[in-house]
């Protein structure tokens, strides 16, 4: 599940609280048997000042949020140790949306792969969501 391919992906444009927000998520929801491999949520969230950006980042945090993705994708594309199922930013924040198997494992891992990196202002947040109800609630509805 670790290989990220467009074509698995929608995006949406909107306006919530004022501000332009954009999502990008799976398009399906994973199989029963996938879901129950990932059971678990993370939000990782990075708050920034959008006043200026109409709640998006400015360019030089655009460009920190962007090398900390990539950080995190190759980590997760080299190991398979969690699955994107989406990416929120607007309102002053980003926040992407994991499932892994283990909240704990996957801190450890999030740690290791920026392990020599810049300190990222994100917070981590886990919980049980065996049917990936954090991915179903930010999909268009169809």
């Amino acid at each position: 599940m670790a290989k990220r391919n467009a074509a698995d992906w929608t995006l949406a444009q909107g306006k919530a609280g004022g501000s332009t927000t954009i999502i990008r998520a799976l398009a399906r929801v994973p199989l029963a048997e996938q879901r129950s491999a990932r059971p678990v949520l993370v939000l990782v969230t990075w708050e920034f000042d959008g006043t200026a950006t109409a709640g998006m980042p400015d360019r030089a945090t655009y460009d920190r949020i962007t090398d900390f993705e990539e950080v995190i994708f190759d980590s997760i594309a080299a190991e398979d140790w969690a699955t994107e199922a989406a990416a929120i930013t607007g309102n002053g924040a980003k926040q992407w949306r994991y499932y892994t198997n283990d909240g704990e494992d996957f801190a450890k891992r999030f740690s290791e792969a920026l392990d020599g990196h810049p300190r990222y202002p994100v917070e981590l947040e886990a919980a049980p969501d065996p049917e990936w109800q954090g991915l179903r609630e930010v999909q268009p509805a169809a």
